[in-house]
């Protein structure tokens, strides 16, 4: 071997594709080594000896086409409603285009509107004309079924005469300073009110009259009532705070329900006039009540 021969250096099969050369017919390697990554021998060749690969013919058409699907599937899709194909980014999270997200969008309000208004007239529906009545109720917290207290109880009739209006001297509490900046009921008020057990009789037999209870955000007002009374409101009780959220139709996206609102808003709406302070029993009652009739004459007008 020659000091030349001896210079250069043989290449496998890869690094002989590399130079665009090829082992020739009949070539032996020069020698064999050992690949720790292949866990084989590797073939080596002296390149002078090796033939040229055949130039590379340009691709045909098809292939070129081939290609350029192929590249296009990484930055364009189909959309999932008209099936157009577009630039990904221009797709939402369901894989819709523009038009078909707006045109979806557009139908699950329809849809969503045309169960609201179903909603809404089922529930008013459910009132017993001429037998309705009204009650809210002044605590000392928010909590019924946690230790608050009733304070004040009101009940008026659907003609607007008030059936119970009474304040309640509480058993356990002696003051409520946060309640009390909301509504007004001091501790000396109620001092020598009658006790709730006192009233129950009474209540309990206006409940048990009435077709049906209709109060401003139920849930609250009901955990308030003594066990002998809750189970027969419940029963005929309306949420006119529902009601309301439906006919407001504020959709909360977060909570997947129609936004609530306060009595005062409600009663704005209907223009109602309010009698004696907001935040009373039987203010709110009557409130209620003016409520619950505009809300009617919305939903089935005369």
């Amino acid at each position: 071997m020659t000091a030349d021969a001896a210079d250069v250096a043989p290449l496998s099969r890869t690094a002989l594709k590399a130079q665009r050369l090829k082992p020739a017919p009949d070539q032996e390697p020069v020698k064999r080594v050992w690949s720790r990554k292949r866990r084989g021998y590797i073939e080596l060749f002296d390149p002078r000896l090796c033939v040229p690969m055949p130039a590379k013919r340009p691709p045909s058409a098809a292939q070129l086409a081939a290609l350029e699907a192929g590249r296009r599937k990484l930055t364009h899709a189909d959309c999932a409603g008209c099936s157009q194909n577009l630039e990904r980014h221009m797709l939402d999270r369901a894989g819709l285009c523009p038009a078909c997200a707006e045109a979806e969008w557009e139908a699950e309000q329809r849809e969503r509107e045309g169960e609201r208004q179903a909603a809404l007239l089922e529930l008013v529906n459910q009132a017993v004309p001429g037998r309705t009545v009204y009650m809210d109720t002044e605590t000392t917290g928010l909590y019924g079924g946690c230790g608050d207290e009733l304070l004040e109880l009101a009940l008026v009739d659907d003609a607007g005469n008030v059936l119970l209006d009474s304040l309640v001297k509480p058993d356990r509490h002696t003051e409520w300073p946060e309640a009390q900046a909301i509504h007004g009921i001091t501790p000396a008020d109620v001092m020598n009110a009658p006790s709730l057990e006192s009233l129950l009789p009474r209540l309990l037999a206006v409940i048990e009259d009435a077709g049906t209870l209709v109060i401003y955000n139920a849930g609250f007002d009901l955990a308030f009532l003594p066990d002998a009374v809750r189970p027969v409101a419940s029963n005929k009780a309306l949420c006119a705070m529902h009601a309301f959220s439906l006919h407001a139709g504020e959709w909360d996206e977060r909570r997947q329900s129609y936004r609530w609102h306060k009595l005062g808003v409600a009663a704005c709406a209907a223009g109602h006039r309010w009698e004696g302070s907001a935040h009373r029993a039987r203010a709110d009652a009557l409130a209620t009540r003016s409520v619950w009739h505009w809300l009617c004459a919305q939903v089935k007008p005369s």
